[in-house]
């Protein structure tokens, strides 16, 4: 059985996937002035285009960009609310 932590982790790394699309959609077609802390919430994402060629489709490279955006929130989620339940215990 899913514990509670797990269950809302998963639900609250849409918000990461919502950002990245944001932070995205508007570094895609505002070149000329680039979004105040795309570096920082964008950091899973990139991570996991890192590991791929820049000659990737963008299709595929979209889908690997928002895939590593939401598991890189779901960790960081998932791990601090466990570190918080077991630090109130």
């Amino acid at each position: 059985m899913l514990s509670f932590e797990f269950k809302s982790s998963l639900l609250w790394a849409l918000l990461g996937v919502v950002i990245g699309i944001i932070a995205f959609g508007y570094n895609y077609t505002f070149v000329s002035a680039s979004m105040p802390g795309y570096e920082f919430f964008t950091v899973p994402a990139r991570l996991t285009l890192s590991f791929f060629s820049e000659e990737t489709s963008f299709w595929p490279k979209i889908i690997i960009f928002l895939s590593g955006q939401y598991l890189g929130f779901f960790v960081v989620i998932f791990t601090g609310k466990t570190i918080l339940t077991r630090a109130k215990s």
